[in-house]
């Protein structure tokens, strides 16, 4: 089990690479999940990509297998994207196509600003650029709001409660059942914490000073990353791209994985 010390946290991560071995070029896939996530739900995406690049997957701080700060611990998006840059440097990554799903896609719009010689792209997927809008939305609705939810329920209970609100996707029961036990490994301390950094958040002003070649995944129906955010997104962006995805909410990068990998490839292609 794969992991290393990096900005006072150890972290979890896999490798997998599946390329011709007398290949001296290759090039590596940073695939970031989002909040309640792990490297466990881009699983169906790294047969699609091996055979190309050198994938790496890691879990964010307090997520999946890697550790979790106290309940006192002061979250910001800074430290979230110093987490990245260090993971980089410990685990000897110069250059990266990085790919982040959710808050991994603002964390890589906040990577893309300071350290662009390290990002050969970078491509967002299902990322808002006002936090608050999008918080607000997920909060609403038949049961009280996220904060008291992981309070009264824990992080199965804000799990269902995104499931309701058609962010987390599910195809099956057992499908459902795996996504609750999953999400269930991040302690709820820690989605409440990240939960409280992102509210008020707003990308916006950082998105013009991304220089990197981009890519942006959007979903043309999801609850709470509206589409005219992504247009918005690709706008501000310069030189930015958008694929729109025709999805049944938020996670097309589940329900719609085949269509994602293609415009991926396409877009990486394209760059060389």
């Amino acid at each position: 089990m794969p992991t290393l010390d990096a900005n006072g946290c150890k972290m979890f991560y896999e490798i997998d690479d599946f390329t011709d071995p007398w290949m001296n070029d290759k090039e590596t896939v940073w695939l970031q999940h989002g909040v309640g996530r792990s490297t466990k739900f881009w699983y169906h995406w790294v047969p699609a990509l091996g055979r190309e690049y050198r994938v790496i997957r890691r879990d964010m701080r307090g997520h999946g297998q890697s550790s979790a700060p106290p309940p006192d611990h002061k979250w910001s998006l800074d430290e979230l994207a110093e987490d990245m840059l260090a993971f980089m440097d410990a685990v000897g990554l110069e250059l990266v196509h990085y790919l982040g799903e959710s808050i991994g896609g603002i964390i890589g719009i906040l990577s893309a600003t300071r350290w662009p010689e390290r990002l050969k792209s970078l491509t967002i997927c299902n990322s808002p650029t006002e936090l608050r809008r999008a918080d607000d939305q997920a909060s609403t609705g038949s049961r009280s709001s996220v904060s008291n939810t992981l309070t009264n329920d824990g992080s199965r209970g804000w799990a269902r409660l995104l499931m309701e609100q058609r962010v987390l996707t599910c195809n099956s029961p057992a499908h459902t059942e795996w996504v609750l036990n999953e999400v269930s490994k991040t302690p709820a301390h820690v989605l409440k914490g990240i939960t409280q950094t992102l509210d008020g958040a707003d990308t916006s002003p950082l998105l013009p000073q991304v220089k990197v070649p981009t890519l942006v995944l959007a979903p043309s129906r999801s609850p709470i990353t509206w589409l005219s955010d992504q247009i918005k997104m690709r706008t501000l962006i310069p030189n930015a791209r958008i694929a729109v995805v025709e999805g049944s909410g938020h996670e097309i990068y589940v329900d719609r994985a085949e269509e994602c990998i293609e415009a991926f490839k396409k877009f990486l292609h394209s760059l060389n």
